[in-house]
Parts: C-alpha cells; sequence; structure tokens
C-alpha cells in the first residue's frame, strides 16, 4: 500500500478514471478492441460457412460410398420376402432397418477397404478417390452402421438375427480377404443363401425354409457376384486383384453370368410341389429375357448385367409371393 489516494496504473487500466491513460501509453485505442471483436467474429462466420461447404460435400460421398442401388435393393427384396411370409407390418419395418443398416456397413467397409486400389486405379467416380470423403470418415461409417445392425438384427428373433448378422460377417470377410481370391464368389452364396432362412426364421413355428430356396438364393448370390464385378474386371487384374470373375476374365463373364440366373430361376418354378402353372412359366421367361438383355448390353452399358441380374431376383420375389412352400418346407 502506497497510502496515496491515486490509483496504480494496472488498477486505471482496469476501470479506473485514468484507465486511457495506460491504453494510449501501450500504443492502444477502444477502436483497437472493436476490431480484434470484428475479427473473432469473421473467423467465426468463416468457420461456419466451411462447415457449411464440408458436411454436405461428406454427407454426399458417404451417400455414394454405401452402394446406394445394391443397398437398396437388397433391402427392398428382403423386406418384400418378409412381407410375404406374414412377418406383418412391425417385423417387415423391422427388417428393412436391420438389413439397411447392415447393407450401410458393408457398402461403406468396401469403399474404405478399397480405397487405394481404387486411387492406384484412378477411379474417381469413387467417393473417397474424388476427396468427397475421408477414407477414415467411411470406415467409422461403417463401424457405426455394424453396430446398429446388431440389436436391430437380433431384435428381429435370435435365431433370424444370428442368421442376418452371418451374412453381414460373409460380406465383411469378402471385403477384407476373400474378395482377391478363387472363393470369392463364396460369401455371396452365403450371404444370399442365408435369406430364406432368415424369412423362414420369422415365421409362425419357425419353420424350416425348402432345400431348393436356398439353394436358388445362392446361385443369385453367385450371379450378382459376376454382375458386380464386371464392369471393373480390366481394372481390377492390373492392381492385382485375383477374384473368381478376374481370374475368368470379362468375355467368360458374359457369357456365364446368365446361366445362375436362370437356374435359379428354374428351381423355383419347378422344384416346388405340383404342377408349375402358368405364372411360374411367365416368370422363368420374364428372367430369361432379364439374363439376355444383361448379356446383350453389357458390352455398352456396364451397368446392364447388374441390373438384369437385380430384375431376375424381383421376379423370383414375385414367384415367392405366388408359390406356396417357397420360403417354408410346409
Amino acid at each position: 500500500m502506497t497510502g496515496s489516494g491515486e490509483l496504480p496504473d494496472e488498477a486505471a487500466a482496469i476501470g479506473g478514471e485514468g484507465a486511457a491513460g495506460p491504453i494510449r501509453r501501450a500504443g492502444l485505442t477502444p477502436a483497437d478492441f472493436t476490431g480484434e471483436a470484428d475479427g473473432r467474429r469473421r473467423a467465426a462466420r468463416t468457420m461456419a460457412q466451411a462447415v457449411a461447404q464440408v458436411v454436405p460435400r461428406t454427407v454426399a460421398g458417404l451417400a455414394r460410398a454405401c452402394h446406394p442401388g445394391p443397398a437398396a435393393a437388397v433391402t427392398i427384396l428382403v423386406a418384400a420376402l418378409v412381407a410375404v411370409a406374414g412377418w406383418g407390418p412391425a417385423g417387415t419395418a423391422l427388417t428393412a432397418l436391420a438389413v439397411l443398416t447392415g447393407q450401410l456397413s458393408v457398402g461403406w467397409c468396401n469403399d474404405a477397404a478399397d480405397a487405394a486400389v481404387d486411387a492406384a486405379a484412378g477411379r474417381t467416380a469413387k467417393p473417397i478417390v474424388a476427396g468427397l470423403v475421408s477414407a477414415r470418415t467411411v470406415r467409422v461409417a461403417a463401424f457405426s452402421a455394424l453396430a446398429a445392425c446388431v440389436p436391430l438384427s437380433l431384435a428381429c428373433g435370435v435365431v433370424a438375427g444370428v442368421t442376418h448378422l452371418s451374412a453381414v460377417a460373409a460380406a465383411w470377410v469378402y471385403n477384407l480377404w476373400l474378395k482377391g481370391t478363387a472363393a470369392s464368389w463364396a460369401p455371396y452364396a452365403a450371404g444370399f443363401g442365408a435369406v430364406p432362412v432368415f424369412v423362414a426364421a420369422g415365421t409362425p413355428g419357425h419353420a424350416l425354409p425348402a432345400w431348393w430356396a436356398v439353394l436358388a438364393a445362392a446361385l443369385l448370390g453367385c450371379a450378382a457376384h459376376l454382375a458386380n464385378v464386371l464392369p471393373d474386371i480390366e481394372a481390377d487384374v492390373a492392381t492385382g486383384v485375383r477374384g473368381w470373375p478376374q481370374r475368368l476374365g470379362s468375355a467368360r463373364v458374359r457369357v456365364l453370368l446368365p446361366l445362375p440366373l436362370l437356374a435359379a430361376s428354374a428351381l423355383l418354378v419347378v422344384a416346388p410341389p405340383g404342377p408349375a402353372g402358368p405364372v411360374r412359366w411367365l416368370a422363368l421367361a420374364g428372367v430369361a429375357g432379364c439374363a439376355a438383355a444383361g448379356l446383350l448390353l453389357g458390352r455398352r452399358v456396364p451397368v446392364a448385367p447388374f441390373a438384369a441380374a437385380i430384375g431376375a431376383a424381383g421376379i423370383d420375389v414375385l414367384l415367392l409371393a405366388v408359390t406356396p412352400g417357397v420360403v417354408t418346407a410346409g
């Protein structure tokens, strides 16, 4: 304490009568503080604008990286099957959510795992390669979707849930390991073949599916694998990916692709008990038309074979709706 009635410089700077003096002595004016506040506001606006630009781009990248076409198709087809099997509106909605989260996890896992190969092949249509979203963000999204898929699947019933999670696990094994091996077809066959088991597990009495329904679904899975890989075979081979379709080559895959489609549909037409009516034969003709269109347009339209496989699967779902005993053995 000095004993005088004057404020020290520090106190004056805080709010004493002589506050302006120290500010002037430091070379500052009140306008400097106003400018600093304006600078902070401009920085905040700049950050908000950057976030506003980044978030939509990231969302768009994630939407493209999840393989939206196949994800939507599989979700709709399985939901239609469980509706036909009598799961009811609540069960159908729950199934759709479980299958959708599983498909999202598989799609994002695929793009995250293939990021380096896609970049080496110059696939700028891929969102990670295009810079829309980072591989880390896609990887986090894949595990988040998988985490949501587990309780949703088990809520469908223990047997149905474990069956679905096994199919999702098979798809992850494909993405992370079997994609580049001669057994690349196996996860597709297992995943698609699990669909009738899943559907039957949720029906009253939890009946087993008909054997020919499981085999037909597995054949559709093999066809889907061939169709999905066909447009990228040359680029895959150039980057060292040597799965079953890549070992066959584009020409052989185009010729082979209609066979499992037709075999699956033929099973659903002739294997159920009783004579095959005109509706079943008409469905088989429709599948043959899809297969022919995919074969003829495959060279000019790379997505045609996959679209044909989805069309054939849709016809087979209609077969399930009109054929008693297809989903369940009884």
